[in-house]
């Protein structure tokens, strides 16, 4: 398509003036210090791009760390490990004791307990018998692959006796697991000699338990030394007290029973005894007393419960016998029984006569009862208070005696518990049982312990991928260069224009055509994305003239200006493209043009503007050589007629692109920068330094360049996060380019 007059943009504004209030700060307002700082810290976008772009360092890394772990363990002598398995109860190795004299192992935790037996397994005794039992002194050489790695460290074991060394390292070689929830324990042995390692496991274990049985014997012959000696010890001392005390009882007359009570207690007891019952039977005695005063001497039913005589009892049933019969026959009324009425009542009246005489004995017997029952109970009174008081007397005697007879009693049961103490050690001295045994003895194994292949395997993969990390870290933070458009949007405060992906595979004489010659092509599509944000970038919309540059030579500006100027001609606007680069031009040589004649022989006065642009391949571009080299590039570019040919050419071009040469070290770029409407920095990716894009920075701060932002070119796809975010058109656009092609 074609633009008309009255489609062109509008003329340039003048020099040295901002494009658009709303562009990115210029570079001066941000201090250096401030560029360089670091962010805020690795996000997990940042770690995936630092892990992408350094990829193959981490793959070289851990490829070389498994093949140093595989030659590492096939270098190492195969060793065998023999495992023994006994049995440890928890059962006293010392004095037992029912009352706590004497501490037993039963009384220590089971934690404890169980872990110092442990530690007696892995003690220096315990090894230094077993060395000499299977004289392992001259064996250096069958410890295993211990022994060959204690041999490098020689040096520092020098000062160490032949002795001290075995012993070391015979102990490591050795490990004791414990098995859960069981008191089961496992001797394990590693050796390179699976026979010798079998034959040390089961030395071990045998020579523990010989070792338990020792301590046993020595600890129950201590103990029956040291009893003696406690027992005849206190026997004294109970001789002695015994003494004391029967010397003090005949002292003070003190007579006590075998239940070590004295006379006067059991006296007092025995009163009160007498005294309660004297009380009770008065009492008694008192209420018959009344209670046969009370009675009708009439009544034979009172008379016979009162007397304890059986005859009394007997008369009184006949009686109410007689009395009954009399009653029945007076019912009956008949002359025929009158006689025998009077026969009754005659007997009625003769053991009526009898009952009464004996109840008034009765009466009189209880009378006398009772009152000798009040007299007994006076009589212990007085002998109870007589007591009491010569009780009271002797008290404080009776004080220092029980004080004399408890101190007798308490060393009594001290002798009595060290007898049995003595024979119970003496019983376990000559019992011999013990409380650990052997379950399994080690056999020899015929499969390897160690090194595995494949345990080395994971763990050289783990440590490949650290150091692999650590390294791929160390490089990234050691490299200065920019290498995302966040990074290089932090750095400059400018606005990252577009995002220009790697092109692997092809020349830079392809890549800067790649626009025309391959439309469809991911770069064809981020030059269009950067004809855009060229649109935008300004208020007046994209800048009549453009000005391409970089901080150092070889980092694609020429390539970016050829492909943003055919961006341009693809949509019909007339573009003028100029190689300004006159120390080393580079346009001609991509576009097939001889370089004869160019910018410097119109610069050097030589010819008109309008008779130095050619056209070339592309349509609608017209382009300016740069011409023979010049010996002083910059006074060409600062003389007026550079000005009066930008002037004119935007009376003619919609777009003038100029590519020129680098900032750093050269005054040429920032003459260029001061002349054009827009300057655009050039970043490559991974190679661009950031002490040089800000000496670049500064640079065209001192001529009021106009930078309206950056561009980053050869963007890794794969490694660089912030390209995936554009990656929609870039994956489309490369789908239809590579079936194009196919």
């Amino acid at each position: 398509m074609s633009i008309d007059s009255n489609q062109r943009l509008p003329s340039r504004v003048p020099n040295n003036q901002p494009l658009n209030g709303q562009v990115a700060p210029h570079p001066s307002t941000i201090y250096p210090e401030e560029l360089l700082a670091p962010s805020n810290g690795l996000n997990l976008k940042d770690f995936i791009g630092i892990l992408s772009r350094r990829k193959w360092l981490v793959a070289i890394t851990v490829l070389l760390t498994l093949l140093a772990v595989i030659l590492i363990t096939l270098m190492i002598k195969p060793v065998y490990r023999a495992n023994s398995t006994i049995q440890i109860e928890r059962n006293a190795a010392g004095l037992s004791s029912t009352n706590g004299m004497f501490q037993s192992v039963e009384s220590r935790s089971d934690k404890d307990f169980h872990e110092t037996q442990r530690q007696l397994i892995q003690s220096k005794t315990l090894a230094r018998r077993v060395i000499n039992q299977l004289g392992l002194d001259a064996k250096d050489t069958s410890f295993g692959v211990i022994a060959s790695i204690k041999g490098a460290l020689g040096a520092s074991q020098e000062n160490q006796s032949s002795k001290e060394r075995t012993e070391a390292l015979f102990l490591d070689n050795l490990t004791v697991q414990p098995v859960s929830n069981s008191q089961l324990v496992q001797i394990n042995y590693d050796s390179t000699d699976p026979k010798l390692a079998a034959d040390i496991a089961n030395a071990i274990s045998k020579t523990f338990v010989r070792m338990n049985l020792e301590k046993r014997f020595n600890v129950a012959t201590f103990s029956k030394e040291f009893l003696t000696e406690q027992t005849q010890e206190v026997r004294a001392t109970l001789e002695r007290s015994e003494q004391a005390l029967n010397a003090y009882a005949r002292e003070y007359g003190i007579v006590q029973d075998s239940e070590g009570e004295n006379t006067d207690t059991q006296s007092l007891k025995s009163l009160s005894q007498e005294l309660v019952s004297a009380q009770r039977d008065r009492i008694q005695a008192q209420a018959l007393l009344a209670q046969a005063e009370g009675t009708d001497s009439q009544d034979p039913s009172t008379i016979a419960i009162l007397s304890k005589d059986p005859k009394m009892q007997d008369k009184g049933t006949q009686l109410l016998q007689l009395v009954a019969e009399r009653n029945a026959l007076i019912k009956k009324s008949s002359s025929g029984t009158s006689r025998a009425i009077r026969r009754l009542e005659s007997q009625v009246t003769r053991l009526r006569a009898e009952i009464n005489a004996h109840a008034s004995t009765v009466i009189a017997t209880l009378r006398v009862e009772a009152e000798s029952a009040n007299k007994r109970q006076e009589l212990i009174k007085t002998q109870l208070t007589a007591l009491k008081n010569t009780a009271i007397t002797t008290a404080g005697d009776s004080i220092r005696y029980n004080t004399l007879k408890r101190e007798v009693e308490s060393n009594r049961t001290i002798y009595k518990e060290l007898l049995q103490q003595y024979k119970n050690a003496k019983v376990n001295g000559e019992n011999g049982t013990n409380n650990i045994t052997i379950i399994d003895k080690a056999g020899v194994p015929y499969e390897k312990y160690k090194p595995r292949l494949r345990n080395n395997l994971a763990f050289g993969l783990l440590l490949g991928l650290m150091l692999g990390m650590g390294a791929a870290f160390l490089r990234e933070f050691m490299d200065d260069t920019l290498k995302s458009s966040d990074e290089l949007e932090r750095i400059t405060g400018l606005p990252v224009l577009g995002l220009l992906p790697n092109i692997k595979n092809q020349s830079d004489d392809q890549v800067a055509l790649l626009a025309h010659m391959e439309p469809r092509s991911p770069l064809a599509e981020a030059i269009r994305s950067l004809r855009t944000s060229l649109k935008f970038s300004t208020q007046y919309g994209a800048p009549r003239v453009t000005f391409i540059t970089s901080s150092n030579p070889s980092e694609g500006k020429s390539s970016i200006a050829l492909n943003l100027a055919t961006a341009y001609a693809q949509v019909g606007g007339k573009v003028l493209l100029i190689d300004a680069d006159l120390r080393n031009p580079s346009l001609h040589h991509l576009l097939k043009l001889d370089n004869l004649e160019g910018l410097t022989n119109y610069l050097a006065g030589a010819g008109e503007a309008e008779n130095i642009s050619r056209p070339c391949l592309i349509k609608q571009l017209r382009v300016i050589t740069s011409g023979p080299i010049p010996p002083d590039p910059v006074e060409l570019l600062s003389g007026k007629r550079m000005q009066a040919l930008l002037d004119a050419s935007t009376e003619e071009f919609d777009h003038i692109i100029i590519d020129g040469p680098p900032v750093i070290g050269l005054a040429d770029a920032l003459v260029l920068s001061n002349l054009a409407d827009a300057t655009i920095l050039s970043v490559q990716a991974g190679k661009t330094r950031k002490a040089s894009l800000l000496a670049t920075l500064k640079r065209l701060e001192r001529t009021s360049g106009n930078i309206i932002g950056t561009l980053l070119s050869r963007v890794d796809q794969s490694s660089n996060p912030e390209y995936s975010e554009d990656s929609y058109y870039t994956y489309t656009n490369s789908t239809k380019y590579n079936n194009s092609n196919s």
